[in-house]
């Protein structure tokens, strides 16, 4: 079971509280929430709204150095406010030494492991071409959710997963879209259905072209759609990475561009030459195709900007022709002629008649504090070109902008929209920024950006028309246009040379509006779009049919057996959990708060919030003791980790009294709160995002902690996020456990504690080992507790012998992260939350 507390989109303007909801229970007033100190000056804090949130705390745990218990801690920094108010969370006092050096093949280098080791052991049994599981054997199985109904948009429009980049072919029939973590999905009836084009995983596993998820732009040749082109790596989350970890690799990057010349059934993967930096490790933000040489594409990424030439053979390379990140890339072709446009981070626009030489488009761009930048064009028209700029230090708004003519001056199109809201002075245009021109009008222009002020807080989708000013240009008949679509808008494109199709991808999925130049609405696209990014699952306890998932920016969803899921609760969903005894009482958690329902939770009017813990973590650990039908009245204790408190309620979440409050002892650095588990009502174990291991027992006189991972007879070997807890059923005493490590720098992933010593339990050094890559589950079987199973951000990964060794655990799993791990011991299933492709499951 997954006790991870991180990952999570923070926007408490958009948190709903339910109809009648209130903040805290009777008598439970004399605590006080728990406050996160924020630093002065600091652009980012844990309350700050969009992916900082979740994003900044991600990458800390993903990316801390782990390392010798005994040695000492690097030495301090001075790292700016942000960054500290960030690190407190997690290593007290240390500076950017305490992040590991990742180089950018790091999470190529662990894929082609995870592949030759799953290769081994499937060898005899090889997957057929296409199918992502092996016919007559044990595979895992989608439970979905395929899409969520009645998601947070107005309206209830049902939602799917973060998506970075649209498609469309001519007509409109043919899309693609790119998931951010959950690979490329296709369409061939205009978006009312979808199906993934990543799941040929185990046909090859040596093949890495359908390996990687994580996607940022996708292009097709207009001509014929089936020859496809996709940058993995997101480039929308790009500048909080590079702001947060300076020179590391960050979480879920790419393998480089890849391309299918059969509407998505084989892919390869494309190399840059060897003069040029590589694109794996990298992030996209834009690819563009010349409309006369469909071999001649451009690619606004991280590493810079890059043409695709043909090579001899039939081969392709990729070239930077430009250093720096670039944020956009948009193409148009008149009179014979192709121009390139692209944008850089910081400021500058060039265009390009061939790819290879770029040149300053226009002058008077502003250059001071100019953050990222996405241009806008008609494809037939390359004389007028849009720019929709954001502010490097507060992600606001700077400006539009309007260039008419190659070699005129650009100029300010004034009254812009509210296209990106300032909440205590910032903004997210380095994450959601997206600009369309309609096709046949080029004075209209449609503006994408975070939400709009109405609750549930939808999309900002805002369309203008522009008009001739003195000394430029202004926005009238601004119209706000989105509020039936998600919020976060990553991309806006119309189908090409149609007016009444906009299309727009954004954290909720794919969305369309066939009259955007009138009263027209966004629907939601997402039927088949199977790329919601899960957190935390909570399961009935006797009927396996019904489950609840936590999900990154679309609340709460629950299913009862259907592939597409249900939206029950509001906020950026976390943990879950089912009473066993009674399961209509459930609890989720949303925000920096517990919200309960005891009606089963099947609908949003269900949830009423019953405590708000402060928001030290972005999804805060909350747990129950395990299943024990000889004694009902322990599923009422309930368990929720807050900085470095624990609070315990033995009425399930109906209050929070005083001796159930426990505070973490030891030194400055002890830590937030990143893992629990119960071993009886009385014991509770916890671990720390600094490594810190704690076991809580209940006496006559309340509660009592002792600190364990500094155990006298054998320490905890390492210092690190700690991930994941689970209690070793083999030990009568309930004395024994396993953990897991977040974070970056070492294989010995899994730890084991008898009650005395700690001993490393990841395999064998040399083989059958575990990743150094990060752990975010573990769970042992209850009825075979030898087998132990964890979830990484490669694989699930099974030890029949205690962890002594490891193997990947058999087929039909994409290769999204795994971040929760529950055993429902009733019908013998193991079930894995991804983050990116849905929740499966397998029988043990």
């Amino acid at each position: 079971m997954r006790k991870q507390a991180h990952r999570k989109a923070s926007r408490p303007r958009r948190t709903h509280r339910p109809k009648g909801a209130r903040a805290v229970p009777d008598g439970a007033a004399r605590f006080q929430p728990l406050r996160i100190r924020k630093a002065t000056g600091a652009r980012h804090t844990p309350r700050e709204e969009g992916p900082a949130g979740w994003l900044l705390p991600n990458l800390e745990a993903s990316y801390l150095r782990l390392q010798a218990s005994n040695a000492p801690l690097a030495p301090p920094a001075a790292p700016a406010a942000r960054e500290a108010s960030f690190r407190s969370l997690f290593r007290q006092g240390t500076g950017v030494e305490s992040l590991a050096p990742a180089p950018s093949s790091v999470w190529l280098d662990r894929l082609a492991e995870y592949r030759r080791r799953k290769a081994a052991r499937v060898a005899a049994t090889a997957a057929a071409p296409g199918a992502p599981s092996v016919a007559g054997g044990r595979n895992w199985l989608p439970l979905g959710p395929t899409s969520v109904l009645n998601g947070q948009t107005v309206g209830g429009e049902a939602v799917g997963g973060r998506v970075s980049g649209i498609a469309v072919a001519p007509g409109g029939q043919f899309v693609y879209v790119a998931a951010a973590a959950g690979g490329v999905f296709r369409s061939d009836d205009g978006g009312n259905s979808w199906r993934s084009l990543m799941d040929g995983f185990d046909a090859d596993p040596t093949s890495f072209a359908s390996a990687s998820l994580a996607s940022g732009a996708i292009a097709i040749d207009a001509g014929d759609p089936n020859r496809v082109y996709v940058g993995t790596g997101e480039g929308d989350t790009n500048h909080l990475f590079r702001q947060r970890i300076l020179n590391a690799l960050p979480s879920y990057r790419g393998i480089g561009p890849i391309r299918t010349d059969d509407g998505g059934k084989t892919w390869v993967v494309e190399q840059t030459v060897p003069n040029s930096p590589t694109l794996v490790g990298e992030a996209f933000f834009a690819l563009a195709v010349d409309p006369a040489n469909r071999d001649n594409v451009v690619a606004a990424t991280s590493a810079g900007l890059y043409q695709r030439s043909a090579t001899t053979g039939g081969n392709a390379m990729w070239t930077q022709r430009r250093p720096n990140v670039h944020t956009s890339v948009v193409v148009a072709r008149s009179a014979g002629t192709t121009t390139f446009i692209a944008a850089a981070w910081g400021g500058g626009v060039v265009s390009s008649r061939d790819g290879q030489t770029w040149s300053a488009l226009g002058s008077g761009f502003p250059t001071n504090d100019v953050g990222r930048i996405t241009l806008g064009v008609q494809s037939n028209n390359p004389n007028v070109v849009y720019a929709l700029v954001a502010r490097d230090s507060t992600g606001g708004l700077y400006g539009v902008y309007r260039l008419d003519g190659l070699a005129g001056g650009w100029k300010t199109v004034a009254s812009p929209p509210a296209v990106l809201p300032l909440s205590n002075g910032t903004s997210q245009g380095d994450y959601d920024l997206a600009l369309s021109v309609d096709p046949s009008n080029v004075n209209r222009v449609y503006l994408g950006g975070s939400y709009a002020n109405v609750d549930p807080y939808p999309a900002s989708i805002w369309r203008a028309d522009v008009q001739s000013a003195a000394g430029g240009f202004s926005f009238a008949d601004a119209a706000s246009i989105g509020t039936h679509a998600h919020s976060d808008v990553h991309v806006l494109v119309h189908s090409p040379g149609d007016s009444d199709e906009l299309w727009c991808g954004c954290d909720g999925g794919v969305f369309l509006n066939r009259n955007p130049s009138g009263d027209g609405e966004f629907a939601g696209q997402n039927n088949g779009l199977s790329c919601l990014c899960c957190n935390f699952i909570a399961q009935h306890p006797t009927d396996p049919q019904i489950l609840f998932t936590g999900l990154q920016d679309n609340g709460t969803a629950r299913t009862s057996g259907a592939s597409m899921w249900t939206h029950v609760n509001y906020g950026d969903g976390g943990y879950c959990l089912v009473n066993w005894a009674d399961p209509n009482q459930v609890l989720s958690f949303a925000n920096g708060t517990v919200f309960r329902s005891t009606n089963g939770g099947g609908d949003h009017s269900s949830w009423n919030s019953v405590w708000a813990f402060g928001w030290a973590t972005m999804t805060q650990p909350v747990t129950g003791p395990p299943r024990n039908q000889a004694s009902p009245a322990d599923a009422k204790t309930v368990a929720v980790g807050a900085g470095s408190l624990v609070f315990i309620s033995d009425d399930f979440a109906g209050s929070w009294p005083a001796t159930g409050r426990l505070q973490l002892s030891g030194d400055a650095g002890v830590g937030s709160v990143f893992a629990l588990a119960f071993a009886s009502p009385n014991r509770l174990f916890i671990g720390t995002t600094t490594g810190h291991v704690f076991r809580a027992d209940r006496g006559a006189a309340g509660w009592t902690t002792i600190r364990l991972d500094n155990a006298a007879a054998g320490s905890l070997g390492l210092t690190g996020v700690i991930s994941d807890i689970e209690i070793d059923w083999a030990d009568a005493t309930r004395s024994s456990v396993y953990l897991c490590f977040g974070g970056l720098g070492d294989w010995r992933r899994v730890w084991y504690f008898n009650g005395t010593q700690w001993q490393a339990r990841s395999g064998p050094a040399g083989g059958n080992n575990l990743l150094d890559v990060e752990h975010n589950a573990v769970v042992v079987d209850p009825a075979a507790p030898a087998n132990v199973y964890v979830g990484a951000d490669i694989g699930v990964w099974h030890s029949g012998d205690s962890g002594a060794t490891w193997a990947p655990l058999e087929n039909g799993l994409p290769e999204a992260p795994v971040f929760d791990l529950q055993i429902h011991d009733t019908q013998r299933l193991l079930r894995a939350a991804t983050y990116g492709r849905g929740v499966y499951e397998i029988p043990l």
